[in-house]
């Protein structure tokens, strides 16, 4: 039967195209699991963003170190929504939250489903930060065992991004989501 296989490529190059989209498949459905259940903190990493933006870090959790990476422009465009961080040290001031969650998962659960996919429109709101590209911290987490062996859970992983928060906001108001007179920014 591989014999069959070798002589036609077609048929050869399917099954293995087949095999990697699979896989894919399985890791983007990871990703967006990881993502809905928005396992992150966020936190704010210096007063130097330009004004009308905010520079984070977001700590995101995973299994896999690519797709907690990859998530963390996510992870901080709903942080800056639903969470707000604290102004803790260098030269930073408190973020309120522009939304209440618990309102929102009621009210405009299917606008945020679209706004959140992989293509959706908080890509237009955040970037990695120019001189921190990538992932600048990681750690690997583990649960201690009963007979005090460690066991790997799963990867935190710090990245540092750039969110528009004055277009973020302006955007969510001319959705009608929040008024103009919000605060936190």
């Amino acid at each position: 039967m591989i014999h069959n296989l070798l002589k036609r490529p077609i048929v050869l190059y399917a099954t293995i195209s087949i095999g990697f989209m699979v896989t894919a498949q399985k890791k983007q459905k990871l990703a967006d699991k990881d993502t809905f259940e928005w396992e992150y903190d966020i936190e704010c990493y210096g007063g130097t963003a330009k004004h009308g933006f905010k520079l984070v870090k977001i700590w995101s959790y995973s299994k896999e170190k690519s797709i907690a990476t990859a998530q963390a422009k996510k992870n901080a465009v709903h942080g800056i929504i639903f969470k707000g961080y604290a102004g803790e040290g260098r030269g930073c001031r408190s973020s309120r939250p522009l939304m209440n969650r618990e309102m929102t998962d009621k009210e405009y659960k299917d606008f945020f489903k679209d706004f959140f996919s992989n293509d959706g429109n908080f890509n237009r709101f955040v970037t990695y930060a120019s001189n921190h590209k990538g992932v600048t911290d990681v750690q690997k987490l583990v649960k201690k065992k009963k007979e005090k062996r460690e066991k790997f859970h799963q990867y935190k992983i710090g990245v540092v991004v750039r969110v528009a928060s004055d277009e973020l906001r302006k955007h969510l108001e001319k959705k009608g989501m929040i008024n103009s007179l919000a605060k936190g920014f």
